[in-house]
Formats: structure tokens, C-alpha cells, sequence
């Protein structure tokens, strides 16, 4: 259904473009984006990092695409198609859908590389379309390419499909070595277009299989594919953005750092510093100048303590630096210890002790190395002795609020240079390298834009932050005002495809003492045509967000925000957060959120609790009825390749629970790519939902760092996200201020190698691994991942035991079957009873909750825990696939069919979401078999079957079904364990006693 391009979009009038001759084959997206040919994939993977947006037309396909390579063998492509010949809904003047236009749909692709191609063997791939949503164009595809020729320039590939295309399909691509922009390419596309969704009523029906030729051009990022089949012409056009890049544009405008080199007067002793505050306070407002905000000074004994944050430079150990430049042209002479912690909204993050001054100055200056210099620092998590508090610093405040002193006045801090440049449009752009020095003058409409100050007066910027236009003040507490315009795009409506709203959006916070802000937020609507969506949500869950077009044609202006924020570090490595106000445009309320940071970096968790209530559509202070009560826990952790995995789990916007997976991956230019999948008790049956596969909330999202994209430095970011818009399962309530997305990055720079980035700016320091981290090359997991296939395949039992085990197990199973009805007819004459509900919903959430301990045992635990846990996933995918494979097999229906205990699956139901055997019996006998195995816990056993059990007692499943499941998942569990828990080959026990079956697999030494 509806769709939308969710945050605020930033623009700029900066952006760049890298230009150089390809490599003799480039990778190419087809029609559909994934990279191929002209509509026929291939197996090749774009670079790893890759970005790449198109449009293709194909009569009668048009093709909106997008393709991101989120791993270097995996890559994501989202498509927005549209068919022409056929309206979306009634083409009848008037009648409502009638401006829809064309019929379209949203389509999602995969393309995973096997292995990469060697000297003799080609690179193979497996691929699917259509993944999800109405599926018109699904299909699979297996394909194999392989380059020829002395310069690697001749690609060709052949590949076997199954539904779209269908049969056997190949490609080819010469690049010639004299003309390395240019491309021939020619394809045998196998797509069987008349079975293509209403064919005979569109160009579709009149296509035939059969061979096409296109020829490409390339330059830098943009490239443009003309093609021919048998009946038409084609076209597909898009450009490609290394987000593997570290950055795009060099920093021709970053201020320079703090030089004290203007003949200034002697440092002051510690007893004239505190005699005279005039001292500290000028420190305060030279850091200020520098973007400096919440700086605190304190002094005593031989240290210098500064506690501070910087509101424009992006890596922490970078702004760290700055500071302590400055502070030693301030610092009184005698001391011998700088202290600077580093803080986000007055929360400590780390704490930097450079305790050799004399080797700080050395390094500084060039005289020394990194690792003679890393001799007097130390980098720690900070305590609460090194938050400098408001009441301490009262001594400042007279001398703050006058002008600078003359030697502050005599040490000039260089002005921020602009953001972007206003360029004629006939003028060209030259791209400067990192290094040049640029001595021309700076351009008026660079002052122009650099009239925003930090003195807390309104001022008007061109490019800042990367808004086309800003009002903006900010004063030295981060006391800010900002008027910016902001940008949404809506699709997929049946009142219009494509629907946008442009507003002006107000945001004022301040800071009202220690750790207490004031968030506000305002918009006034410019132009929209939101307003046109006349279709009320037929959605049967609570209106939670499926009622967004009320909220946008509610008025003009709305108040979007407006919050108290008390954040606080109560210990060491723990945050919290309360929060009362509006907390966005659809709900208001009172909450927290507590996040625990452990020693270990790659992890961290957090729980929020919100009880909320739903405001009214005019976005002021009225209100509707609709309250709930959110409670989500989640679990974050930081993979190789600065990848992040968070599962969250609780209870959601409308009232339902569950869980949702995200990820993200971050690459070296800062750009992050992610997606998140969420699976709750909603029963979303809104199209193309359905009674019998309800729908789940997804969506993928990019954050991009402005900093990439600009000649300066900058903390700011633009962020989309795309997700159905009128879908209220799975829903969370916007964060008042999320504290693990504020603490993410500068607690990455703290682990990041020695924690001090490009501290002292020096060239020599480029080549550091700090600074410029190197490119990791991925692992292959195969290796290691075939020795345990090879333990476990040995560990296999024999025919002869193979029969015996079927026979035990089948005899166990008919035994359980003979209390299926009985216990059935119980359960439904309860059925009403609330204990049984509950089971019901324990039984549902168990196998979540086993299978992210597991994952959470193979991710943080020791090396024997690491182990068990990932047999345990093991034990669950193959007892899953199993179970599965039973069902096909069987298709037995489910107790609440009321069909009888050995009937099939009736009409509308899908056999693989038959009874028999009970899938989530598998899945948690699977999970706790390694673990009570390995740690003699057989009581893990019983936590199994009472999960098993409420699938009995919510009449999803016949008693027999999770007795199969439950045995199905302790084999897998029991020979997995034994076959892998070490190096030693296995064998297979199975060993009946009065009150049990026993199958093991013994070891043999």
C-alpha cells in the first residue's frame, strides 16, 4: 500500500563527481538493477560498498530501482514498478483511484555470490525476485560468468531461471581496450512475457523470448544502456556511488586548528589563574569560537579539567585534539596534567588524560611518533570526579558574559569558511586533491554563508548543515534556534502515486541546567498534496500510524515537539534518560529509557518504557482517545566491518508483541545502509496481508553523513527511510532522544584502534591506521564452515540405526497421537480461560527468546559458550527446514480448524503452515539440546516443553505435532553437539529406557 520517504531531506549545493576510466569489465545493473545484462542477471557483485539509483524503461515496464552492495557477495535491489496499459484502480473520471495513473508495484531482489570467480573456475550466484508483497514478479535463478581475454575484457555468463525469466538465459559483454568507456552486450532472454501479470492487455502480451543487443557508455559514476530485442527499443540510465569512498569531496574549506603564534604574554601561575577568572574565561570563549559548546574549566592541584563537546567536527579524538591545542596557550604554566572529557548533552563519554605535557607539545609539533606520544595518555571511560558541574562554575560567568580579554583578542581563532558555493551554472568544477593548499581569496558568497555565529543571534545561512537555506543562532550552551525548510515524499496512494508536502520546521532546544533540556519543534505547511488522500485506513488494528494523512491535512501549523529531557549518568557506563511532552506528531507522553554500555565494545542494551496517548489531528494540544503503554529491550552489537545487528523485543505501538531485527552496516565514507524486519502478534490482514500470513512491518533506510559531501566538517546528516506509511503493526513511537543512537559513534571512536583519530592533524599521521582505518578484506566463514560439515556428516548414522531410530520415534508419535482429541476437546472447552491465552503466548514468543540466547551466547560469550551457541543456531535452521519439509509432506490441519485430528489443510490455507510437526516444538528443543548437553542442565529440557505445551493449550497444534517436533529438534540439537563440541569423530547411540528414548551420538577417540 502507501509508502513513504520518512525525515527530513537535506539538500546541498555542493556534490561531486569522480571521473576516470572504467575497469576493462565494469559491473552493470540491468533493467531491474541487479547487476546483468540488459534484462538477464549475471553473477557478478558490484564493489563492495556500492550504491547505485536508476531508471529503466522497458515497454510496458518502467523501473524506478535502487541497489545497494550492503556486503561484498550480497547484493539488495528495490524496485518501484509500473506497467503501462493498466490503471492501478478505476480509470473512470471522479471515481476514487481515478488519478492513481498507471498500475505499480513495489519489488524487492537478492542476488547472493556463492564464490568469486578464479583462473579456471567462473563466479556463481544464486538470486531471487520479487521476495515479498504481491510477488508478480518472482522467480529464482542459479548463474555462472566467467571473463576472457588478455585484458579481462570480454564477460559472459549462462544461467538456468525458474518463473521469471524462465529456462536457460545467457549474456555477454565486450568492453573494447581502446574505447574502455564503451560497452557491446548482448543477452538470450528467456522471460516468458505472456505469463507476466494482465498480459494480454498490455505490450507484455505481444514480447517473445528470444535475443537483444544494447550498447552502454560509462563516465565516473553515471552510465546509460540503450538496448533492441525483437519488438522494441529500451532504456536504462543510473549512477553508481562508492560508498566504500572515505570521502568525496576534499576539505578545502575546514578551518584551520587553534595556532597561538600572535607574540603572546606569559602563561599565568596557578595562583593568578584563580585569582583572576578572567584567565579561564578566556579559554572558554576561544574553544567556543572553535564550535566548542557546554565547555566547564576546572583547576586543581597540577590539572587542568575541561569538560566540552563540538557541535561541527565529526570524530571525537579529532575535536579532543583542538581543545587540548588550545587549552595549553591558556593553561596556567605549572600544571602538568590536562584532563578533557568529552561529553553528549552532558553526558560523559570519555575521558582523555594527557599526563607528559612535554611529549604533548613534542607530538604536536612533529618532534615525536604516535607511539612515544601514546606513552603519556591515557583514554578511560570517565568517573564522576571528572563531570564538571554548573555550580561549579560560577566564577566563570562574569567574565563570560563580557568581551574578550586582550590576550584572547590577540590570538585570533580562524572563522568558519562556508559550507557550499553558489556556482554559475556554466561553470566547471575541479575536484582539488586533499593535500593542496588553496590561497585564493575567499568567495563573497562564502562570507555570506558563514554569518551563522555561535553568539546566540539570528542569522541567515546558504548551504549550512546542508539545508538549502537556514535562520539559525546558537549560543555556548547549545542554546538553539533553527528555521529550515523540510521535504516529504508520499507513494502509492490510490488517490495520486506520488504525493509530496514541503513545510518550514522550527526547532528550538535549550539547556535549562545539568543533563535538563527543552526540545521544541514546529511546522508550518508550504505546499502539500497529502491532503488529497481521501481513503480512510480500513486497518483492524489500533489507528497507531495508518491514519498519517489526518495528521498531515489536520492544519497548517502543528506543534511536532515539545519536550523535558532529563538525561543522567548514574554510574560508570550507564545512561538513562526520563522524558514528558509531546514526543512527535502523533502521540505525547512520559517515559525513559536506561542503556548499559558494557566494558566489552561490541555490544550494548537498553529498555525503553513510554505510557502514551494518541493526539488529536489539528497537531496542537487537543487529543484522541487510543492509550497504550511500549516497553521495547534491545540488544546491539557491533560485527566486523563496522556492521551492527540490533533485536528488539516487547510490547509495540498497537498493543501487539514482538520482536524486530535490524541491520546496518556503516562504510567508509560514513554512509549507513541498513533494513529491519519486525514480527508481532498484529494480525495485519490489509493487503497483501492475509488471514493466513498476516503481514509484518519492514522498510530499509540510508543515513548520509553531510561530511562526505562537503569541503568542511560537520556533524549533520540527511536521513530517508522507506516503509508502507499505512501499516500499524510493528510500530514504535519516535524516541524523545535515543541514547544509543547519541553515544554510537564517539564510543566507536573511542575503541577505534588508540582512540585519538587525527588528533594532531599532522600529514605523517594519514597513513595511521587511527585515522585512515585500512580496508578488511571479508573472511570467507567457508573454510571453517565446511571442517564442521565434514564432522558432522562423519557423525551421520548408519542405515541399519537410521531404521531402528525411525521405528523408535515413529512408535512415540502414533502412542502420543492417542491423546489428541481427548486433550483437544479439553483445551476448547477452556479455551476462553486466561491462563490458556497466556500460554498460548508464551508458547509463540519462546522460540524468539531461545534462539536469541543463542545468538547472544555465540556473540558474547567465551569460547566454549561461542561454541555451543553456534551449534545451537545450527541445530535450529536444520530442525527448521525439516519441519518445514514435514509439513509440505503431511499437510495436516490444525486443532482450530476443526477438521478432525488427521484431516488435510482446508481451502485458503497454505500446506506450509500445516500442524504436523509442530515447528516451534522444533525450534526450542533444537535451541536448549546443545546447552543441557554441555552443561548438564537437564532442566533446560522442561522450559522446552512448556513452550511446546502452549501451542497445545492455544489449539495451534494436536499434542502429537510437538511430541514429532520436540524429538525432530532434540536429534538435530544431540548430533550436532556431538559431532562438533571437538575435533573427534562421532558416532550414533540410540538407547530406549522405561520412561524415555535416549538418542545420542558417542564419541570415538
Amino acid at each position: 500500500m502507501l509508502s513513504v520517504l520518512r525525515k527530513s531531506i537535506k539538500y546541498t549545493w555542493c556534490g561531486c563527481l569522480v571521473l576516470g576510466a572504467p575497469s576493462a569489465i565494469a559491473a552493470t545493473p540491468n533493467h531491474g538493477g541487479q547487476s546483468g545484462y540488459i534484462n538477464m542477471p549475471s553473477a557478478v557483485v558490484e564493489t563492495d560498498g556500492t550504491f547505485s539509483v536508476g531508471y529503466s524503461y522497458d515497454s510496458p515496464y518502467g523501473q524506478l530501482w535502487a541497489t545497494a552492495n550492503i556486503l561484498p557477495f550480497l547484493q539488495m535491489t528495490g524496485r518501484y514498478v509500473s506497467i503501462t496499459g493498466i490503471p492501478g484502480f478505476s480509470g473512470v473520471p471522479g471515481e476514487y483511484g481515478s488519478e492513481y495513473g498507471r498500475y505499480k508495484d513495489k519489488v524487492v531482489d537478492s542476488k547472493l555470490r556463492l564464490w568469486s570467480e578464479t583462473a579456471w573456475i567462473p563466479s556463481v550466484a544464486v538470486g531471487m525476485t520479487d521476495l515479498f508483497g504481491t510477488e508478480l514478479f518472482k522467480g529464482q535463478y542459479l548463474v555462472a560468468t566467467k571473463t576472457f581475454g588478455a585484458n579481462k575484457n570480454i564477460e559472459a555468463s549462462l544461467g538456468y531461471a525458474h518463473r521469471r525469466p524462465d529456462g536457460v538465459f545467457a549474456g555477454a559483454r565486450w568492453t573494447p581496450a581502446s574505447l574502455p568507456r564503451w560497452s557491446v552486450v548482448a543477452e538470450y532472454d528467456t522471460t516468458n512475457y505472456q505469463r507476466d501479470f494482465a498480459a494480454d492487455r498490455t505490450q507484455a502480451g505481444k514480447r517473445r523470448k528470444g535475443a537483444s543487443v544494447g550498447l552502454e557508455y560509462r563516465w565516473g559514476w553515471l552510465a546509460l544502456q540503450a538496448a533492441r530485442n525483437r519488438e522494441q527499443f529500451s532504456v536504462n540510465a543510473f549512477i553508481s556511488i562508492p560508498f566504500g569512498e572515505r570521502e568525496f569531496i576534499p576539505k578545502v574549506y575546514e578551518p584551520a586548528y587553534f595556532v597561538d603564534d600572535k607574540n603572546p604574554p606569559p602563561l599565568p601561575t596557578k595562583e593568578e589563574w584563580h585569582r583572576d577568572a578572567g584567565y579561564g574565561a578566556d579559554l572558554v570563549k576561544a574553544l567556543v569560537k572553535q564550535d566548542y559548546k557546554n565547555v566547564r574549566v576546572g583547576q586543581e592541584g597540577n590539572t587542568l579539567s575541561l569538560s566540552l563537546t563540538n557541535s561541527r567536527i565529526s570524530n571525537m579524538g579529532r575535536a579532543v585534539g583542538r581543545a587540548t591545542r588550545t587549552a595549553l596557550a591558556f593553561m596556567p604554566k605549572d600544571v602538568t596534567t590536562i584532563r578533557i572529557t568529552y561529553t553528549k548533552l552532558d553526558q560523559p563519554i570519555a575521558t582523555y588524560e594527557f599526563f607528559d605535557l612535554p611529549k604533548l607539545n613534542d607530538y604536536l609539533t612533529g618532534k615525536i611518533d604516535r607511539k612515544a606520544f601514546l606513552e603519556g595518555v591515557l583514554l578511560r571511560y570517565p568517573e564522576k570526579r571528572d563531570v564538571i558541574r554548573d555550580e561549579q562554575q560560577g566564577w566563570l560567568q562574569e567574565f563570560l558574559d563580557q568581551p574578550a580579554s586582550a590576550k584572547a583578542g590577540a590570538v585570533p581563532v580562524p572563522a568558519q569558511p562556508v559550507v557550499a558555493t553558489v556556482m554559475p551554472a556554466n561553470a566547471a568544477m575541479t575536484a582539488v586533491p586533499a593535500d593542496t593548499v588553496v590561497a585564493e581569496p575567499v568567495p563573497a558568497v562564502v562570507k555570506a554563508a558563514n554569518a551563522v555565529k555561535s553568539d546566540g543571534k539570528l542569522a541567515v545561512g546558504v548551504g549550512v548543515d546542508g539545508d538549502v537555506i537556514q535562520v539559525k543562532s546558537v549560543d555556548r550552551e547549545a542554546n538553539r534556534f533553527k528555521v529550515a525548510p523540510k521535504v516529504g515524499f508520499f507513494f502509492n496512494d490510490p488517490s495520486g502515486a506520488f504525493r509530496y508536502s514541503i513545510s518550514a520546521v522550527a526547532n528550538y532546544d535549550r539547556r535549562l541546567g545539568d543533563g535538563l533540556y527543552l526540545n521544541g519543534a514546529a511546522s508550518l505547511q508550504l505546499l502539500e498534496t497529502v491532503s488529497g488522500v481521501k481513503q480512510p485506513s480500513n486497518s483492524s488494528l489500533p489507528h497507531v500510524r495508518s491514519d498519517v494523512a489526518e495528521y498531515l491535512r489536520g492544519g497548517r501549523f502543528s506543534l511536532s515537539r515539545i519536550l523535558l529531557n532529563k538525561y543522567d549518568n548514574p554510574a560508570e557506563r550507564v545512561y538513562t534518560r526520563m522524558s514528558a511532552g509531546l514526543y512527535e506528531d502523533m502521540f505525547r507522553g512520559v517515559g525513559g529509557q536506561v542503556l548499559y554500555l558494557p566494558k566489552d565494545s561490541r555490544w550494548a542494551a537498553d529498555l525503553a518504557v513510554d505510557a502514551l496517548q494518541q493526539r488529536g489531528f489539528k497537531g496542537l494540544l487537543d487529543s484522541r482517545d487510543y492509550k497504550t503503554v511500549t516497553a521495547i529491550g534491545s540488544l546491539h552489537y557491533r560485527l566486523p566491518h563496522d556492521i551492527t545487528v540490533t533485536a528488539r523485543a516487547g510490547r509495540f505501538l498497537a498493543k501487539d508483541t514482538g520482536v524486530r531485527m535490524e541491520f546496518k552496516r556503516r562504510f567508509q565514507s560514513g554512509i549507513e545502509v541498513g533494513a529491519w524486519y519486525t514480527h508481532t502478534n498484529g494480525n495485519d490482514i490489509t493487503t497483501p496481508g492475509t488471514p493466513a500470513k498476516p503481514y509484518q512491518d519492514r522498510g530499509v533506510f540510508l543515513s548520509v553523513p553531510l561530511n562526505s559531501m562537503l569541503p568542511m566538517d560537520t556533524q549533520s546528516t540527511a536521513g530517508f527511510a522507506i516503509s508502507p506509511w499505512t501499516r500499524d503493526v510493528g510500530q514504535m513511537v519516535g524516541s524523545p532522544g535515543d541514547l544509543y543512537d547519541m553515544l554510537e559513534r564517539p564510543r566507536a571512536d573511542m575503541h577505534s584502534y588508540d582512540g585519538l583519530g587525527n588528533f594532531a592533524e599532522r600529514p605523517d599521521e594519514r597513513n595511521l591506521p587511527a585515522v585512515n582505518p585500512p580496508d578488511r578484506p571479508f573472511v570467507s566463514p567457508w573454510p571453517a564452515m565446511r571442517a564442521r560439515l565434514e564432522q558432522s556428516s562423519s557423525a551421520l548414522p548408519e542405515p541399519a540405526e537410521w531404521v531402528k531410530a525411525t521405528a523408535l520415534i515413529g512408535g512415540v508419535v502414533v502412542a502420543s497421537a492417542l491423546s489428541d482429541k481427548p486433550v483437544d476437546r479439553f483445551v476448547k472447552k477452556h479455551q476462553d480461560s486466561a491462563s490458556f491465552r497466556n500460554w498460548d503466548k508464551l508458547g509463540k514468543a519462546m522460540p524468539f527468546a531461545l534462539v536469541g540466547a543463542a545468538g547472544a551466547a555465540f556473540a558474547l560469550g567465551d569460547d566454549r559458550m561461542q561454541n555451543t551457541g553456534l551449534i545451537s543456531l545450527q541445530s535450529v535452521a536444520a530442525a527448521t527446514g525439516l519441519a518445514v519439509a514435514g509439513k509440505y509432506a503431511f499437510g495436516r490441519a490444525r486443532p482450530e480448524e476443526d477438521r478432525g485430528p488427521w484431516s488435510s489443510v482446508g481451502d485458503g490455507k497454505s500446506r506450509s503452515d500445516a500442524s504436523f510437526p509442530s515447528g516451534h516444538s522444533a525450534i526450542v528443543f533444537a535451541a536448549v539440546t546443545p546447552f543441557a548437553k554441555e552443561y548438564d542442565a537437564p532442566w533446560l529440557y522442561s522450559v522446552a516443553a512448556v513452550g511446546s505445551a502452549g501451542r497445545v493449550f492455544g489449539r495451534k497444534h494436536w499434542v502429537s505435532d510437538t511430541v514429532a517436533g520436540g524429538i525432530l529438534g532434540y536429534a538435530m540439537g544431540s548430533w550436532l553437539w556431538h559431532a562438533q563440541r571437538d575435533q573427534s569423530k562421532s558416532g550414533l547411540s540410540i538407547n530406549p529406557g522405561p520412561k524415555e528414548i535416549s538418542v545420542t551420538w558417542q564419541t570415538k577417540y
